[in-house]
């Protein structure tokens, strides 16, 4: 799997901009989350203590931990049926395509997130939707009463997870082995293919600072060479980068000039259909299921489905951040509604 053209890896420094720009003064400094025990030390038994546990420490690594935020285990009944959930008004919030459990629940003075039992047997596909729910949290406790969320919420959510730091996660969960009765495939459960998400979680690193190399390591192959090729392409634009650093609002307009490595120049022309990997590569890659029981249906069942942006509801109580003038969200908005990804 290769890096995207040159037009959309644009597209998403635009993107990654206006996220930067928007939300610079609830996101704070994050730290570049690894999926390795420094990072999260509790023991995983896949159980709902297990689940809240690891929950919060996503929580206290994405900087939201003032956010009330529960979980609940829904089980599910032989015919699929939900056994277990909960009845609060979430009209709007995402629910899983497949399952059909309601994943975001807005309880007023706080959140419920819901985890369908199957999800635990696949740390991967877990984590990567605690980090996408979070995302969504995160949007909606920073929406104002009038914002438009950038469309589709499905994407701007799986960029947020990456500017609150959880890139890794959710990259490791934009490329998953499982199986089909035609043998091992491909499947993921984010809405961002993973060579934009790579270019993303770049961006993130070297604005942040962080060193990439510990993340790599904990990495699969096709995510590493991704992100390794996304860091030098990056690493090597230093003025894009003092720009999103210091004037990301000059990045969202498309002010800036993208420099190619020659190392990458030949990928980078190959065009779009580079995102989609070939079977050979594929069938090279290591085949390495977390749970052998999994079968790709089942895991596929797990993505979530983001409301349209136009039914999101923010806390209208909610006062505006200080990062951003009432003129200049208006103007940033229609920016957005301008020059979509």
């Amino acid at each position: 799997m290769e890096l995207p053209p040159p037009q959309v890896i644009r597209a998403v420094i635009q993107r990654h901009a206006r996220l930067r720009h928007r939300y610079a003064g609830a996101l704070g400094r994050r730290p570049l989350v690894i999926p390795n025990g420094k990072f999260f030390p509790d023991p995983f038994r896949t159980d709902a203590e297990s689940a809240a546990r690891l929950t919060t420490r996503m929580q206290e690594h994405a900087g939201m931990s003032d956010i009330p935020i529960r979980t609940a285990l829904v089980t599910l009944g032989p015919d699929g049926e939900v056994s277990s959930s909960c009845s609060s008004d979430a009209c709007g919030l995402p629910q899983s395509s497949g399952f059909g459990v309601l994943r975001v629940v807005d309880e007023g003075d706080g959140w419920l997130l819901q985890i369908p039992e199957p999800e635990l047997r696949h740390p991967v596909a877990l984590t990567t939707n605690l980090a996408r729910s979070l995302a969504f949290v995160f949007l909606v406790e920073a929406k104002l009463e009038d914002e438009v969320l950038e469309p589709p919420v499905d994407v701007t959510a799986d960029f947020t997870a990456v500017a609150l730091g959880l890139g890794g996660l959710v990259l490791q969960g934009s490329y998953i082995y499982a199986k089909s009765c035609g043998g091992p495939r491909v499947t993921r459960v984010t809405k961002v293919l993973s060579p934009e998400l790579a270019i993303s979680t770049a961006l993130f690193a070297a604005t942040e600072e962080h060193d990439i190399a510990p993340l790599l390591r904990e990495l699969d192959p096709t995510q590493k060479e991704l992100l390794a090729d996304a860091s030098r392409l990056i690493r090597a634009n230093r003025r894009l980068v003092a720009l999103l650093t210091d004037q990301p609002e000059r990045i969202a307009r498309g002010d800036f000039e993208l420099e190619t490595p020659s190392s990458l120049l030949a990928s980078l022309k190959r065009g779009f259909s580079a995102i989609t990997t070939s079977t050979s590569s594929r069938s090279s890659a290591p085949v390495l299921p977390i749970d052998p029981g999994l079968e790709l249906d089942e895991l596929e069942s797990l993505l979530i489905a983001m409301p349209p942006a136009s039914t999101v509801r923010g806390r209208s109580d909610r006062p505006p951040t200080s990062s951003s003038r009432p003129d200049e969200l208006k103007e940033l908005v229609a920016e957005v509604l301008r020059a979509q990804v």
